[in-house]
């Protein structure tokens, strides 16, 4: 690995040495200015009346900002640019410097107990251990809100403590070393007495890692600096938002904002599941899909350098698992590295890949459920447990050097195919399938489903990826269980089908039945209609116990004699779901199960109804065959759950049918109209956000009901400044916009952008077409949402007019098309092994600086015909670096270079000056000789520059 990249991080002090810490200038503030500069303000904007134009969410949100923004600049004033210890309080679960306390609710109150010299048994004490539950006290279900209330009686003052920020800090690193309670008391009671009974609540918050403060990490991340969110999205690091960006005119680069290796990112998560799967067609824009089964592990991303000599194991929360999974393909205290050494490429020198981590069973062959995963990562690391974890790859976002997370789906399941070898039962790529129906969802929830799964992704494969983004790309399909039956459903196996495989010996569903009770017969025997099939849900253990409970009481089913004394099946001669074993009503157990629907006129079952997506829960012990749910019950409580919805229905109707609303109505809010206009909205997809339309009457009425239909609000004069999520709409020079434009204050965006919007059913980034007027930095900002040819990353095209567009901007192929290939484009188009070894990549991620003989020193002139050859030399280089894909830089100044190349004899002086000049960059360039461009190039493989010293 090259050392000059800043991202290799292999421990915190590492990323210690390379952050330079801000100065403090002044000293640490007390504890209590968190709470009266900070914590109160904000929750006191929620019932204030701000006076800032825009809908009351809008007055609140921009209220909060101004409190943190107010907190940030006095904090720099008074005490200096580092605000790492102030955030670390105030945000303790983004904190991945400071370990767990092991401390949960009740033991915070035992220790308070011991405290405060309270009883156990007395109401106080009781109040704390059972918070959740109404009594004396307010706060019921607010643990630290119920310890102010049992404090307050007892504060050994009633100003606040003098403790100060670092204090605190430093008492909270201690506490998070200690794991006994004994050995905590000390620091806790030391808490307690230079603490009042408000600080207390606060500091028991930050314990709990709940403060609840009214505004997320975005928030306070977007007031501190403007790229804050984008840092901690790649990084997960708040020491490093705080450090790096402590002065805000400072930007980072476009490098600088992308995935980089050995530094933990913010994964991209699925949308939530939509109402129906007609919903998910459409937001994959109904075209052709992924459709991916959804693991029950733990989402974990793996960092690869140096050929597989450094692993990193990140979990979504940022949690480091390298000391369970293996920090090398060598270690062998490592629960899964020591297995995989196989798992990539020959030329895979580095790579980021993101996936689940699961339990795997070899005995059943199959994963198991979350909560094994842990116990088989600690046993296997002593190499003594019979599961072991198991790591299945869904995506890859960087590999040699090269980030790819930009590229779409299609693409990085292309490069992942070449980078990674499964390793059968250890690491494995995750299948996917293909769809574009919901017929086809459907089928494949079915089968994940009967194999205990949780559910499906659907991804779009022309999407790239989000980081930290919860896109419609991404959409999470599961069962939605019926809850209208209020308990879950009891009945009783009546067959039982064998499994596949070496599960083949054992029974892996049941068939169950409903129980039909003789009313003209009170003492006869109930007999049993065939209802649902079950098997999934079930551990391993469920299932031993299924087989104890049942063992010899299963008969072989005989088509010719079924057992119709007992059961009946659906068909004429009960040929339908056919058991491979029956079982006696009065041997069998009873099992609970949830299903997501009802399927009315099902001709597979008896009761000619049944459960679609049936999942087993548990096994009643405490049930027999006589209490098990019958088909009467069932019946019963389908009735009321259709009438409870029905009866719902209509109040549903007869609400909207009595709502009336205005068609439109003026609330002037100083000088600002604010316009409804009549209809509810259609979606909200502009919920919180304001426009002020500036266009000719006849389109402003059109855009404002636009607008409004999907939640969004309007006001007709422009503020005095610009806010938060509110928007300036205009296409042409009005008098209004070219006074605007003048101030330079707003940016003005097109209306394209809101028809843009409502099309793809979202909040669409901005494009170049979307922009009328704005600042360089947002134009910079949109570029980056769509490729060369302006062809969005983000969004579907609306109509052909838009395809002849970009169309027009692309090169003739016939002309241009060899030299206009991207290289990024090969990367995928190589068929053999060596495909980061192609010269047009072999420079890839590097910028290059030339020391030219006519500028090593102004002293010295040139010595003509040697230079002549040097200078030749070095710009052939140039053009094999450019062809490499490197980045030429002609100032040496540039922060970015990575490498400064010059002839083998140039002057000895002007190198060292050099060194010396960049011995104190945060990233230190190799100097090299100019033969490594040319025998990397003349080997097609970038050599390493440690062959090629000056």
């Amino acid at each position: 690995m090259d050392d000059s990249d800043e991202s290799f991080e292999l421990d915190p002090w590492v990323e210690d040495e390379i952050l330079t810490r801000p100065h403090n200038t002044g000293p640490s503030p007390p504890f209590h200015t968190i709470i009266t500069g900070l914590i109160n303000p904000l929750l006191k904007t929620s019932n204030r009346k701000t006076g800032f134009h825009g809908g009351p969410a809008t007055n609140v949100r921009v209220a909060r900002f101004k409190v943190l923004s107010n907190y940030i600049q006095k904090w720099k004033q008074e005490v200096g640019n580092d605000i790492y210890p102030c955030f670390r309080l105030v945000l303790p679960y983004k904190d991945k410097e400071r370990h767990m306390y092991g401390l949960k609710e009740k033991a915070l109150a035992r220790l308070l107990i011991k405290i405060l010299g309270i009883s156990a048994e007395s109401d106080d004490a009781h109040s704390m251990l059972n918070y959740k539950i109404p009594g004396q006290y307010k706060g019921a279900g607010d643990f630290a809100e119920r310890c102010y209330e049992v404090i307050k009686q007892r504060e050994l003052r009633s100003e606040y403590g003098s403790m100060t920020i670092d204090e605190v800090n430093n008492m909270l690193d201690e506490l998070s070393k200690l794991s006994k309670s004994d050995d905590q008391l000390p620091i806790f009671s030391k808490f307690y007495h230079s603490m009042n009974a408000e600080e207390m609540k606060w500091l028991i918050r930050i314990i709990l890692r709940q403060m609840h403060i009214g505004v997320s990490e975005r928030t306070l991340f977007s007031a501190w600096h403007p790229n804050a969110n984008e840092l901690f999205n790649i990084s997960s690091s708040l020491k490093r938002v705080c450090w790096e960006l402590f002065d805000s005119n400072y930007r980072l680069s476009e490098d600088a904002k992308d995935v980089t290796l050995m530094s933990c990112f913010q994964p991209q998560l699925a949308a939530f599941p939509k109402a129906s799967y007609d919903l998910v067609v459409r937001s994959m824009n109904n075209e052709t899909f992924f459709i991916e089964e959804k693991l029950d592990g733990e989402r974990i991303q793996l960092h690869m350098s140096e050929y597989g000599k450094h692993f990193k194991f990140y979990s979504r929360r940022a949690k480091d698992y390298t000391y369970l999974y293996g920090s090398s393909l060598d270690d062998k205290n490592g629960a899964l590295t020591k297995h995989i050494s196989g798992a990539f490429g020959e030329n895979v020198e580095n790579c980021i890949l993101d996936g689940e981590m699961v339990s795997w069973d070899p005995v059943d062959e199959k994963i198991e459920p979350f909560g094994y995963l842990k116990t088989a990562a600690n046993a296997e690391r002593e190499d003594a447990g019979e599961s072991y974890p198991l790591y299945r790859v869904f995506d890859i976002l960087y590999a040699n050097n090269k980030s790819v997370v930009n590229y779409s789906l299609v693409q990085r399941q292309m490069l992942l195919q070449r980078v990674v070898n499964n390793v059968p039962t250890h690491f494995e790529i995750h299948p996917h399938d293909e769809g574009s129906t919901k017929e086809d969802i459907d089928r494949r929830l079915r089968q994940v489903i009967a194999e205990s799964s949780e559910g499906l992704v659907i991804k779009l494969p022309t999407s790239p990826y989000v980081v930290n983004g919860r896109e419609d790309s991404w959409i999470k399909v599961k069962p939605e269980y019926m809850l209208e039956f209020g308990e879950n459903l009891d009945c009783l196996v009546i067959g039982g089908y064998y499994g596949q495989g070496k599960r083949g010996d054992n029974l892996a569903s049941f068939l169950c039945g409903l129980r039909v009770d003789n009313d003209h017969d009170s003492e006869a025997a109930p007999k049993f209609w065939s209802f649902c099939r079950v098997g999934g849900g079930f551990t391993a253990a469920e299932y031993a116990t299924m087989r104890h409970l049942t063992d010899g009481q299963w008969q072989k089913w005989d088509p010719r004699r079924p057992p119709l004394q007992y059961m009946e099946l659906a068909g004429d001669r009960n040929e339908k779901e056919m058991p491979d074993v029956w079982i006696h009503p009065e041997k069998s157990v009873v099992l609970e199960i949830k299903a997501a629907s009802v399927v009315p006129d099902s001709e597979q079952y008896r009761t000619n109804i049944t459960l679609r997506f049936p999942r087993f829960r548990r096994i009643r012990q405490d049930k027999n065959y006589l209490t098990a749910l019958s088909l009467k019950e069932f019946m019963s409580l389908k009735e009321q759950a259709e009438t409870e919805s029905q009866e719902r229905q209509l109040e549903l109707e007869e609400h909207r049918r009595t709502s009336k609303r205005p068609k439109k109505q003026l609330n002037i809010l100083g000088g600002h109209e604010t316009v409804a206009l009549e209809g509810s909205p259609t979606s909200q997809i502009f919920a919180g956000n304001i426009f002020c339309v500036l266009v000719d009457s006849k389109r402003k009425a059109q855009l404002q009901k636009i607008i409004i239909s999907h939640g969004g609000s309007t006001i007709q004069d422009v503020p005095s400044g610009p806010q938060n999520r509110t928007h300036v709409i205009a296409d042409k020079d009005l008098v209004k916009i070219a006074s605007l434009k003048r101030q330079g204050k707003w940016n003005i965006i097109r209306p394209t952008w809101i028809h843009d919007c409502v099309f793809n059913h979202r909040i669409v980034p901005y494009e170049p077409r979307h922009v009328y007027f704005a600042n360089k930095g947002l134009l910079d900002a949109v570029r980056r949402h769509v490729d060369r040819y302006g062809d969005s990353y983000t969004r579907s095209m609306q109509d052909i007019k838009e395809l002849r567009d970009v169309l027009s901007h692309m090169p003739d192929p016939t002309i241009d098309g060899i030299m206009a290939k991207d290289y990024d484009d090969i990367l995928f188009q190589q068929s053999d092994s060596s495909i980061f070894n192609i010269p047009s990549l072999i420079f890839y991620n590097t910028v290059i600086y030339l020391d030219y003989p006519d500028l090593a020193s102004n002293a010295n002139p040139p010595r003509q015909a040697h230079d002549s050859r040097s200078m030749f030399r070095l710009q052939l280089a140039a053009n094999y670096a450019i062809f490499g894909g490197a980045r030429m830089s002609n100032d040496i100044s540039d922060q970015e270079i990575t490498h400064i190349v010059a002839v083998g004899d140039a002057d000895k002086d002007r190198i060292a000056a050099i060194r010396s000049e960049i011995s104190f960059r945060l990233r230190v360039p190799r100097v090299v000789s100019v033969e490594w461009i040319e025998q990397s190039w003349k080997e097609s493989t970038r050599l390493s520059e440690e062959d090629f010293p000056m």
